[in-house]
């Protein structure tokens, strides 16, 4: 295994505090699947060190209990989840370099859908188009190899349709690049990153924010664009780097923050904008830290009309014994426009998931999300309007690794 998936590994383990309730709790519970339940969930049952995930489906959010007793897909090895239309990807890790897709069968009930294989665990998987995920891999460390290699995948036929290799250099000028987002607008491909050192994983530049630009479909490096306004974009292995409005702008959060994996921060937690068509950082800067009274966003969610959701961490100043700790977090609504943020008081201060995607459900109007605390894990039922929530169903879990809906 090698040293970056065996930090992922740790990280993650360390940040999950609560084990799966034993399965006698819910002897009373109704177990069967209900065809076309429109609600899927992997649960991550943890267990002496080794977490295994099952992949349910539900009709009721907000009432009873969801859980992995006699029924879902059992998948073992580490997984990320990503959707895609109507597909849910399932995307190994630690070792694990193969991908499912997860689709419903003619009566209803879910299953898995193709099977493709990566040379390396990938570093990033998330839909560019209407038919197109896209994903990339690359070397540990510069000693591994100094390639990187993108790949499209079909939506439909849940399989690789291209595969471009291209250097790492220049994005390596500094320390090894760690991977923090990517989306398409127009015909680019933005990807964002950060400076790590591949062996003690500190971060010693955090005083500029890098965005990589990629012709598509040919992947050749364009440009490396640049801001000094405030340090990197995302956080490790969080997938929270950049995001697509409806307008086509793209808005990259940085935090810098230890809980989420820096070793150092020189800049304030803020957000910028690539505007819709171009390869430069324009004059919008939310000084989301100074706004905030000192606090760091952890994991974002857009959820449209200029709002995330977000989880954000109550620890100010966060020091070096708070580093991977994604702890002590609090839900928001955080508007880009208007630059404000509103506290969801009904939601519990929690610990988050660690180095993995933001599993918060946008439905309709609504909001849902799985926190985990010393009750348990209930769903959240969030009104990102009013800044509101109502707790609903219990889940019977470890952990909440993806959650979707499927029409």
């Amino acid at each position: 295994m090698k040293i970056l998936n065996k930090v992922i590994y740790l990280f993650f383990i360390s940040c999950l505090v609560f084990s799966l309730p034993s399965c006698e709790d819910d002897d009373a519970l109704d177990n069967a699947e209900v065809p076309n339940a429109p609600y899927v969930l992997s649960l991550g049952v943890t267990s002496n060190g080794t977490t295994t995930y099952y992949v349910v489906t539900t009709d009721n959010l907000m009432e009873g209990t969801i859980n992995a007793v006699g029924k879902g897909i059992e998948q073992n090895g580490f997984h990320d989840y990503e959707q895609g239309n109507q597909t849910i990807f399932c995307v190994g890790g630690l070792g694990v370099t193969n991908a499912k897709g997860i689709t419903r069968d003619a009566s209803g009930y879910i299953q898995e859908s193709g099977d493709f294989v990566f040379n390396e665990s990938l570093r990033v998987f998330s839909q560019i188009d209407e038919n197109t995920m896209m994903g990339m891999e690359m070397p540990d460390n510069a000693q591994s190899g100094d390639m990187m290699t993108f790949y499209t995948v079909d939506i439909n036929s849940i399989s690789i349709t291209s595969k471009k290799t291209t250097s790492i250099a220049p994005l390596s000028a500094y320390e090894w690049p760690s991977i923090t987002g990517l989306c398409k607008s127009g015909d680019n491909i933005y990807m964002t990153y950060f400076h790590m050192n591949p062996t003690n994983f500190d971060t010693k530049y955090t005083d500029t924010t890098y965005v990589a630009v990629f012709s598509y479909p040919e992947m050749t490096l364009k440009k490396i664009i640049k801001d000094v306004r405030t340090g990197p974009a995302g956080s490790w292995y969080a997938h929270n780097g950049i995001f697509k409005v409806e307008s086509g702008d793209m808005y990259i959060m940085s935090n810098s923050a230890l809980a989420n994996g820096y070793s150092q921060s020189t800049k304030n937690a803020a957000f910028l904008r690539i505007p819709n068509g171009t390869t430069e950082f324009d004059d919008y800067y939310f000084d989301f830290e100074t706004k905030s009274g000192g606090l760091k966003p952890a994991h974002i969610k857009y959820i449209g009309n200029g709002l995330l959701f977000a989880e954000v961490s109550t620890i100010n100043p966060q020091t070096a014994a708070d580093r991977w700790g994604d702890k002590s977090l609090k839900c928001c609504i955080i508007d880009l426009n208007n630059q404000t943020i509103k506290d969801i008081p009904e939601i519990p201060v929690h610990n988050g998931n660690g180095g993995r995607r933001f599993t918060a459900l946008l439905d309709g109007e609504y909001i849902y999300y799985p926190i985990t605390n010393s009750e348990g894990t209930y769903i959240y039922k969030v009104n990102p309007q009013t800044a509101t929530a109502v707790k609903g169903a219990k889940v019977s879990t470890s952990f909440v690794g993806g959650f979707f809906k499927l029409n």
